[in-house]
């Protein structure tokens, strides 16, 4: 089972929840500060699996995500490709995701990022739950969705979560789509993967949905809840 480091500070506020979410199946769990790991980059290396949990880190200037990725791309861009290139996994959610688009996770050695994150077509901050769709193909993609299909309902809070193609580029592989279209994401695209399915990224918050008790319905909630078991467990096996 692979070791967990959960990054937090600078803004980041959801490192309790997806730390447990990890916990919850079993994986040993650390929560390091952006500083911490930023002055020591090796310290990656002692894990399998990096987590990049919601919020707003450095109060989302200049736009949502930048600063922190302009960070990470300047003290820790080397040791993030070697932990990919050998076997580490990532996931990055809400805030997370726009970091790991701002750093072209998606697209290296494309030599260009295929899209970003732009303001919700409505101009508004959501804070909603959503319904979700699976692609069938998803499994076949990722160790991170083996063995899920269809449905999923999961809480979104953004502001600046519409996925943007950047002109003639294919969008990397979209393992989740929004039912309906709550922010203008292309094809309603709710989460990315990259090439070879190591690195997921995705708006909606499934570490807040972990347990029954947090839902405010009572639709396909047992069900529901042992799909984000096994998305979290899923991402923990080698």
């Amino acid at each position: 089972m692979r070791k967990v480091l959960v990054l937090m500070g600078d803004g980041i506020n959801s490192e309790n929840e997806l730390a447990r979410a990890f916990s919850e199946q079993g994986a040993q769990v650390e929560k390091i500060h952006v500083n911490e790991l930023l002055h020591n980059p090796r310290l990656l290396m002692k894990y399998g699996l990096l987590a990049l949990p919601g919020g707003f880190s450095f109060g989302d200037e200049i736009r949502s995500g930048k600063i922190l990725a302009e960070k990470l791309k300047d003290l820790l861009i080397a040791e993030l490709k070697e932990f990919l290139a050998q076997g580490g996994r990532i996931i990055g959610i809400c805030n997370g995701l726009q970091v790991l688009a701002q750093l072209g996770v998606f697209d290296w050695g494309s030599g260009e990022r295929s899209f970003t994150l732009a303001e919700n077509s409505h101009g508004k901050f959501q804070d909603k739950w959503v319904k979700l769709e699976i692609s069938p193909e998803a499994q076949f993609r990722s160790a991170w969705f083996k063995n899920l299909s269809g449905a999923l309902y999961l809480p979104v809070r953004h502001g600046e979560g519409r996925i943007i193609k950047k002109r003639e580029l294919s969008l990397p592989f979209v393992p989740l789509n929004y039912e309906n279209d709550i922010n203008g994401s292309y094809q309603q695209s709710a989460g990315v993967l990259n090439s070879d399915g190591s690195v997921f990224g995705l708006m909606p918050h499934p570490e807040v949905a972990t347990q029954k008790f947090l839902y405010p319905f009572k639709k396909e909630v047992a069900q529901n809840v042992e799909k984000i078991h096994t998305l979290f467990s899923n991402g923990l096996k080698d």
